[in-house]
Order: C-alpha cells, then structure tokens, then sequence
C-alpha cells in the first residue's frame, strides 16, 4: 500500500488508518521516487491526494495507466474537499475511488474493495 500526499497531517492519519486495518503502508510526501516505491513493496494499491503542488492525483493516475509495470494498479484519489466538490471534476477512475479526506474511516474498505477488483 502506498500513500502519497504533500500534507503531513493527512499523510500520517491515512497510514494509521490503513495500519490499523492491517495493511503493510508506505507513505510519500510526493510523487517523487512512487513509481520506485510502488515497484519495491510490491504496491497493488495506491492513495493519492488529488491537489498536490508538483502534479494532480489524476495526472498521476494516467502516467500510471500508461506505463506496463503499472497499470494493473488500484487508484484511489483522495482530497481535502466534499465528495459533492469532487463530483465536478472530470477524474479517469470509478466514483468508488474517490475520497474525501474528511471519510477517512471508510479508506480500509474502500481499498479491500479495490485489491479484489484488481486481481
């Protein structure tokens, strides 16, 4: 499981959300360096924060989806905003796989959900 989010607090509280559902987690303050982690521990899901400064979540996701090693992987995008903000932008993944920061509590489901729809 790999968490990536430019904002500490957020970070932190979804990897121990994550970790006390029992799922191994690696967390990043950026995209820098994901494709290597996600290689590395063998990441099958990944939670990303849709507004980061270097590149959106959703951007991330089509480099993902573009590149072999990678593809397969399941996506959950994650923001600060209501799901109902959420709802106007145009993301390339199911509306399951969208996340507001404020529901964190639902993020071990969500990804259980996820990793069996990826196998």
């Amino acid at each position: 499981m790999l968490v990536i989010d430019d904002s500490d607090i957020a970070r932190d509280e979804a990897s121990r959300v994550l970790r006390a559902a029992g799922y191994h987690v690696v967390a990043l303050p950026s995209p820098l360096g994901a494709t290597q982690a996600i290689v590395r521990h063998h990441a099958r899901v990944v939670v990303v924060d849709i507004f980061m400064p270097t590149i959106r979540g959703d951007r991330l996701l089509t480099l993902f989806r573009k590149n072999q090693r990678l593809g397969h992987l399941g996506v959950i995008l994650m923001s600060g905003h209501s799901e109902r903000e959420l709802e106007g932008l145009q993301l390339d993944v199911p509306a399951d796989a969208v996340l507001s920061k404020r529901h964190l509590d639902r993020l071990p489901a969500l990804v259980k959900r996820l990793a069996a729809r990826e196998r």
